[in-house]
């Protein structure tokens, strides 16, 4: 499976259920805005905490949605909630890629990539419908992670470069809008958030689960 063949799929999976993953990426903004605006940016640590604690089983019903649709199953909107229950296990999973991701970045960003691909698939592991219901702990889910993604890293690494290009393009837009007052900042405001959170944030979603869908049909580690 070729990077364009998941993000081919992933976008097909999006538009077939275009309500349903719009709405899930509108509460996740939501949640992150109405935390942004709750708590003062003086207080950064509980800011982070409290958006971790908050959005990581969120993301989880993301991926859960998403795999859902690309897999053709059953799905409703409810299912964002899905990861509340394993609440702590998906908190410390999410922490722990984090905080390795972060120190892989310190080490000459190329180990926080490499470590980030690695761990793609941490928070669908406690989710997945085909595992049934199971009481799984952090380090087992990214351990889990590791196996699956090996042999298909570059692949997810090619889907975030090529949904890269249309967002390095909307850089160029915004900045463009700052020099240029024949084209106002409010139209790559708007660009950027339809394009970008609106966009990109499902269609990844969806390609990362074509990916790991494959993946467990056709493992190469």
């Amino acid at each position: 499976m070729t990077s364009w063949t998941a993000l081919r799929e992933g976008f097909d999976a999006f538009t077939r259920r275009l309500p349903l993953m719009l709405g899930v990426v509108l509460v996740l903004l939501a949640v992150q805005q109405a935390i942004d605006l709750l708590i003062p940016d003086s207080l950064v640590l509980l800011e982070s905490l409290v958006t971790m604690i908050i959005l990581s089983p969120l993301y989880a019903g993301q991926y859960l949605i998403a795999l859902k649709v690309v897999r053709r199953e059953p799905v409703v909107f409810k299912e964002l909630l899905s990861g509340m229950p394993q609440l702590g296990p998906i908190f410390w999973a999410y922490v722990l890629v984090t905080l390795l991701t972060v120190l892989g970045m310190v080490a000459l960003i190329i180990p926080g990539i490499i470590v980030g691909l690695m761990y793609s698939f941490v928070l669908i592991r406690f989710l997945d419908p085909k595992e049934g219901l199971r009481s799984l702990r952090a380090t087992e889910a990214l351990s889990e992670s590791a196996d699956i993604t090996k042999g298909y890293k570059g692949t997810l690494f090619g889907i975030s470069l090529l949904l890269g290009i249309p967002l390095g393009i909307l850089i160029i837009l915004q900045t463009v809008s700052v020099y240029n007052p024949l084209f106002p900042s409010w139209i790559a405001e708007i660009i950027a958030l339809l394009s970008g959170a609106l966009f990109f944030g499902p269609v990844q979603a969806a390609s990362y689960m074509v990916v790991y869908d494959h993946a467990l049909n056709h493992p190469r580690g």
